[in-house]
């Protein structure tokens, strides 16, 4: 049976559990800056998410 790319992030983390609420925040405002042409916010968001992933999840 292959392995699904969540099955691989589950092992890879070890988390299972829901989605985090800052992670979908920024994705979300990422996105629709994307949406709007709006490169500025766009980068800001991607260096938020960076900060976010260090801080929160390693």
């Amino acid at each position: 049976m292959a392995t699904t790319s969540k099955q691989q992030a589950q092992e890879t983390t070890g988390r299972s559990g829901p989605r985090c609420p800052a992670c979908w925040g920024i994705k979300r405002r990422r996105a629709q800056a994307l949406e709007s042409d709006d490169l500025h916010t766009a980068v800001a968001m991607t260096v938020a998410m960076g900060r976010h992933l260090r801080a929160a999840h390693s």
